[in-house]
């Protein structure tokens, strides 16, 4: 495996972790809003705010999905990642779909372990206070829970897909 082999494959890693990874802060900044909306008019400013703030990092992560794993050739040579090594190869016999493929398996898996536990607070929460799905505060919890539990089994489980999106994008990016 070429250095820059390497390199494409760490950088798209965690271009995918952060993005993932991302998301729940995403989620959790719109919880808070929408907990704020519900104080309209002391924190009607301070809603604006958020909302701006949810959209910058809405637009950084993006930004970061798409140099990290579309445009990971660019990043490599602005910041010269594979210059200053004495050979150009390692010795590896692991191609980079398969390291992808383990990786996304892997990405997934922390995900849906981190999000089933939290998933079964929640809804035991929800049980124990009796209220209605709509009136309950945990209800968007239990939600944003289900989809990470839900996205981290599908990146376990449907991993050739996404690997083919990655490396067809890729393909056509340089």
């Amino acid at each position: 495996m070429k250095i820059r082999t390497f390199w494409t494959i760490l950088l798209k890693i965690i271009g995918i972790f952060l993005v993932l990874r991302g998301v729940s802060t995403i989620m959790y900044s719109l919880s808070t809003t929408i907990t704020m909306m519900s104080y309209r008019d002391e924190a009607e400013d301070m809603i604006w705010a958020t909302l701006a703030t949810i959209a910058l990092v809405v637009v950084v992560y993006f930004f970061v999905l798409w140099l990290f794993v579309f445009k990971t050739s660019w990043l490599i040579n602005k910041l010269h990642l594979d210059k200053g090594f004495d050979e150009e190869k390692i010795n590896l016999n692991i191609r980079s779909s398969a390291v992808l493929t383990i990786a996304i398996i892997v990405i997934g898996g922390l995900m849906f372990v981190d999000g089933l536990p939290q998933l079964c607070k929640e809804i035991f929460t929800f049980f124990q206070q009796k209220s209605v799905f709509r009136a309950s505060p945990s209800s968007g919890w239990i939600i944003l829970h289900l989809i990470k539990t839900v996205l981290g089994y599908l990146l376990m489980t449907n991993s050739k897909p996404i690997i083919a999106f990655i490396e067809k994008r890729t393909k056509e990016n340089e």
